[in-house]
C-alpha cells in the first residue's frame, strides 16, 4: 500500500476545538462528519477503518485529509457558496 501523502497531525488546541464542536450545539452534519474524520485520522485509524466507522466514502476521507493539510481546521467548513445570478 502506498504511503499516505496527507498525514493529519492535530495540535492540542485543534483537537480540543474539534471535540468541543462534537459536544456542543447544532452543526451541519457535513461539518460534524469532517471533524470526526480528522479526529480518527489523527488517532492513527486507516482510511478503511474511518470509512467503516463513519459510513462515508474513501474519497471523502482522502479529501478531508488533503484539505486539512492545506488549510488547517478550515477544512471542516464548506467552501463559499457561489452566487448564481438569473439570466435576464
Amino acid at each position: 500500500m502506498p504511503k499516505k501523502k496527507y498525514i493529519v497531525t492535530l495540535t492540542d488546541t485543534e483537537r480540543e476545538e474539534l471535540e468541543q464542536l462534537l459536544r456542543s450545539g447544532k452543526h451541519a452534519s457535513r461539518k460534524v462528519t469532517r471533524a470526526r474524520i480528522l479526529l480518527k485520522a489523527a488517532a492513527g485509524c486507516s482510511d478503511q477503518q474511518i470509512v467503516e466507522a463513519l459510513g462515508v466514502g474513501r474519497v471523502t476521507v482522502e479529501r478531508v485529509r488533503e484539505r486539512f493539510v492545506q488549510r488547517g481546521l478550515d477544512a471542516i467548513n464548506d467552501g463559499p457558496t457561489p452566487i448564481i445570478y438569473p439570466r435576464i
